[in-house]
């Protein structure tokens, strides 16, 4: 990871707000070498793979070069999937939160063209969309680029194999001459050597080693779950586990502070390492998990970084990481000193298609993590009681409290196990949820294909869940978040264009 910091980049102000009100702390190795060629308004040719943080390596300096009061097409970003045009369009309007009047569209096929175009006549700045799609507004006068200063190819490997690359570079050649133009690929073919050598002369060229290793030692294991039931799973994880101590890293500064608290409430001892805290701060908490006085740590990336800990048996990712490298330092916290450790993700239905990328780079497959029944949790509780219970057998003061409800039950003419039956309520009243007397809720199982659900808060859908962006794109304040890594999302079904090879999505332009 890189030590520079966003501030000394040379963000604009605006973004720079923006990226830390979401959190992010210092950036990857491909941000911090990507921004200063595209602040400068170089051409870039990126080589990565997917995962390294490339939406912000292009959106953040992209967006710091714009006239945000102008409200046409200045970014134009082609990407091959429609789920993935989304996610980047969510990117772009989480970094642009503090513009006023920003728009940011996404187009794509199997979309009525009305709302896009809609938008269009409205106006954005940022364009995110499929090459298809992209085209057909172009030759139908929709789309016009006569004030376009960037155009963004991404994962350009991924548009070749899908039959994009002639698209593309029709869309390419309608771009004016002095238009930035950045390239983004895992790999480099020869047509993709080709577009790259046609379009972006003397483009500044950037490599980043993606790491691919082992984890040992380390059982990985992934539950998907409904965005707002993440913490009721991780409550009963922490219930279910037998945990000596753990880590679960979070995305931002503020939820290891949140949730460090809501945990807290429900008895655990942990405490948040982030890097708002000074250098003292951190080494005190690190101890404190050494020692044993804190059991969990809600981290971020960056403030977990090198922790060596190890009596650490758990990594739990509440939150998805933005990168592979990010996951592979994570589940490395545990699984230290020649003993195993167990990781586990909690992934929600819509980041599903990052887990491929992550089992890659890790060489090992994930297995289904699976929380134990309603029943099955009620009868472990059942006997957690009976173990502390039976605990106090052996105490010293067991022969006076014996005494001392013996003459209860008597002067009140009391059946002794009734007399043990009251107090047993006395101390649910005292300490609601010590006796295991319900049973437990059953958490709602995410299938293969989770359905758009209602948001708990409003009548609109939940933005994990959303099946597509609102109709004339999205506003700059007040719109959805995120701003994560990204997967390869699998193309859909599509049919042959002329002499094209087939398309897998985006085949309903």
């Amino acid at each position: 990871m890189s030590e520079l910091s966003f501030a000394e980049l040379g963000l604009d102000p605006a973004v720079l707000e923006a990226v830390s009100a979401i959190g992010y702390e210092t950036p990857t190795p491909i941000q911090a070498q990507c921004m200063p060629a595209l602040l400068a308004g170089k051409h870039l040719l990126g080589v990565a793979q997917t995962g390294t943080g490339k939406t912000a390596a292009f959106a953040l300096p992209l967006l710091s070069r714009i006239d945000a009061s102008i409200s046409e097409p200045q970014i134009l970003v082609l990407a091959p999937t429609r789920e993935l045009a989304i996610q980047v369009a969510e990117a772009f309007t989480s970094y642009a939160a503090k513009y006023r009047n920003f728009h940011v569209l996404p187009i794509y096929g199997g979309q009525d063209f009305y709302p896009q175009i809609k938008g269009l006549k409205r106006g954005a700045q940022v364009i995110v969309g499929t090459p298809g799609r992209m085209l057909d507004h172009l030759r139908k006068g929709t789309l016009r680029l006569g004030n376009l200063k960037a155009v963004v190819l991404d994962e350009a490997d991924e548009m070749l194999r899908m039959g994009f690359i002639d698209d593309v570079e029709a869309i390419l050649a309608k771009t004016p001459e002095n238009c930035q133009r950045a390239l983004f690929s895992a790999t480099m073919p020869p047509q993709i050597k080709k577009v790259a050598q046609t379009y972006l002369s003397d483009a500044v060229e950037v490599k980043i080693e993606s790491e691919t290793r082992t984890v040992e030692r380390i059982s990985q294991f992934v539950l998907p779950v409904y965005a707002e039931r993440k913490l009721d799973a991780l409550t009963r994880i922490l219930e279910v586990e037998p945990i000596e101590a753990a880590i679960i890293f979070v995305r931002t500064k503020a939820e290891t502070t949140l949730l460090a608290e809501k945990l807290s409430a429900r008895g655990h001892a942990v405490a948040p390492l982030n890097g708002d805290l000074n250098q003292r701060q951190r080494e005190q908490t690190v101890e404190d998990l050494k020692r044993g006085k804190k059991d969990i740590i809600v981290a971020t990336d960056v403030a977990a970084r090198g922790l060596d800990v190890p009596r650490i048996t758990h990594v739990i990712n509440y939150d998805v990481p933005y990168d592979t490298e990010a996951y592979i330092h994570r589940v490395g916290r545990t699984g230290r000193a020649g003993r195993t450790g167990k990781a586990i993700l909690l992934v929600t239905p819509r980041e599903r298609s990052w887990l491929r990328t992550l089992e890659r780079a890790t060489n090992s497959p994930m297995v289904a993590y699976e929380l134990p029944s309603p029943v099955e949790l009620k009868k472990m509780r059942e006997e957690q009681f009976e173990s502390q219970l039976l605990g106090f057998a052996e105490d010293k003061k067991l022969a006076k409290s014996m005494a001392l409800l013996d003459e209860i039950a008597e002067r009140n003419e009391m059946d002794i196990a009734m007399v043990a039956g009251a107090l047993a309520c006395w101390m649910e009243a005292m300490q609601p949820g010590s006796l295991p007397l319900e049973q437990p809720e059953a958490l709602p199982v995410v299938s293969a294909s989770a359905p758009a659900r209602r948001d708990r808060k409003g009548g609109g859908r939940s933005g994990e869940f959303r099946k597509g962006p609102p109709k004339g794109g999205y506003k700059g304040r007040g719109g959805p978040g995120g701003a994560g890594a990204r997967g390869k999302p699998p193309g859909k079904g599509g049919k042959p264009a002329g002499k094209r090879p087939p398309r897998q999505s985006d085949a309903k332009r």
